[in-house]
Order: structure tokens, then sequence, then C-alpha cells
């Protein structure tokens, strides 16, 4: 008869802890390369306003998308870097719990897309989870939006410009 019975809890607690502080060394560090050559590594922004300029947006059934294919963040850009890998330790016990409660299964996230691409709105710390297991694919409701894509002519060629200054243009349709 184990005397300790959360021992074993706390065990996975702590191993799953290492992982996240793991997982959020290895962000910073390319975070801090990333701005020593001028390459962008955190997500990229949903554009403002989109909401109200497309009423025509339209919610799809829910549907496993691919994570790959998820690129950017509503709300939490500066959170998550483009793996999805934490870069702020106060995210460490909710994405530990995150982890925790993967047998129970997880509610759908919540995304935006825009073309081909997602931007995640809500279950930022269960995609990165998610990648974190190597998962491929994760259950989504999705707000699509109908998009015309138009090409700049002269896209800009700095890493800082080119992040301000999206070779894609996305006008509401």
């Amino acid at each position: 008869m184990n005397m300790y019975p959360f021992t074993a809890v706390t065990n996975i607690r702590s191993h799953l802890a290492y992982k996240f502080h793991s997982l959020r060394a290895s962000a910073q560090r390319e975070l801090f390369l990333g701005k020593l050559i001028g390459r962008d590594t955190l997500l990229q922004t949903f554009p403002r306003g989109m909401e109200r300029k497309n009423p025509n947006r339209k919610l799809l059934p829910i549907q496993d998308i691919p994570i790959e294919k998820i690129v950017g963040s509503v709300n939490r850009h500066d959170d998550f870097d483009y793996k999805f890998r934490p870069l702020k330790e106060n995210a460490r016990d909710r994405w530990i719990d995150i982890h925790l409660f993967l047998e129970e299964g997880w509610p759908p996230i919540l995304v935006h897309k825009i073309g081909s691409e997602y931007f995640v709105e809500d279950g930022h710390h269960r995609l990165s989870v998610a990648q974190e297991l190597g998962m491929q694919f994760i259950l989504a409701k999705v707000w699509e939006y109908p998009v015309v894509e138009v090409l700049k002519v002269d896209p800009c060629r700095t890493s800082k410009c080119a992040a301000t200054n999206s070779p894609k243009l996305y006008i509401p349709g």
C-alpha cells in the first residue's frame, strides 16, 4: 500500500515541468538568435478588425486541422513562438494541466482561417502540448473568411520589413 498516493502525480508533474522548461529554453534561445540575425520567431498576428470588416465569415463544423497550417494567433502572438513553444514562465502550470488531461480529451480549439492559414484564438496551450507530443492534427472549430489574395508589387527584402509588410495582402471579399 502506497502511503503517499500523490507521489506518482508529483513525479509526473515534475517531469512535465522539466519538459516545459526545456521547450521554453529552446524557444527563448531561438528567439535570441533570431534577434541577432534579424529573423522573426514569433507567431504571425491576425489582421486587426478582420471580424468587423468581413461579416461574411462562416463557422464550419468541428474538424481535424493540420497543426502545421496554424501560423499565428489572434491575441497571444508573443506568448508562444512559431513552433508553439511557450515563451513565458507563467504558462507552466496551465501547460502541465493540459498535458495531464490529455487522456480525458480536450475540447476543440478555436481558429480563424484566412486562405490556407489558421490563426488560433482559443487553445494555445492545447496546441503547444499537441505540438510537443508530435500530433499532426487537432480538433478545431473554424471561422472561415472569404478572401481575395493579392500579391504586392514590391515585397520588402529585409526580415524586419517583411514581418510588418507581408508579401501577401488579404483583402476581405
